[in-house]
């Protein structure tokens, strides 16, 4: 059984007044939180709309830390790559994901921790290679697979201060990496097509909402 507690430990000063900030500019709902508990990590697969969609997920699973891979072009600038590393970011090139990338999505997962994957463009371009390397650090790390669905804006303007939109999070049944699975193509190809299947399932569930 894997320990959680390390998850959940007073947060950062970052992180307290982010959330203080966003609590102030959206009226978030969020359903489904409980999939995120148990004895094993998350790999969290979200649909994608803008950059605010992170902050929101992340807002989410508050006290617990949520990990998300970036892409690394976000880390050559010093302020936006310490914003990014502060809110739980690491870097990675979505073009050719390093093995190093991969072994420190499996670690944080093995570790209890939710890890935030994001397999489609803000325009909604399915991107299968994302969707199955999701489900090979589930498999990697003895994780489990927790599909996401965001409804809100896609950026946090000054005038939300005023206006605060409506944000929507839904978090969807979770996708069981089996114990005596192999990590394998063949293994991670199954389970790619269970996440598909959750993915239309949690989009159906928010849209009824």
């Amino acid at each position: 059984m894997v320990n959680t507690s390390s998850t959940a430990t007073k947060l950062p000063l970052f992180i307290r007044a982010l959330r203080s900030l966003m609590s102030r500019v959206g009226k978030v709902t969020v359903t489904g939180t409980g999939h995120l508990h148990g004895p094993v990590g998350k790999v969290i697969v979200c649909n994608h709309v803008g950059w605010a969609d992170p902050l929101w997920v992340g807002y989410a699973v508050l006290p617990r830390v949520l990990h998300q891979m970036a892409k690394k072009e976000l880390f050559d600038h010093p302020v936006s790559g310490w914003f990014v590393r502060s809110g739980g970011g690491f870097p990675v090139d979505r073009g050719n994901p390093s093995t190093a990338t991969i072994k420190h999505a499996v670690s944080l997962v093995e570790q209890g921790g939710l890890v935030l994957i994001f397999p489609m463009g803000t325009r909604n371009q399915d991107n299968a290679d994302a969707k199955r390397g999701a489900a090979t650090i589930a498999l990697r790390a003895r994780g489990e697979i927790v599909p996401a669905h965001y409804q809100g804006p896609d950026r946090i303007r000054f005038a939300h201060l005023f206006r605060r939109p409506t944000i929507r999070i839904t978090f969807g049944a979770a996708v069981a990496v089996p114990l005596d699975a192999t990590a394998n193509k063949a293994t991670a190809l199954q389970l790619t097509n269970e996440l598909d299947q959750a993915m239309q399932l949690v989009s159906q569930q928010a849209a009824s909402v």
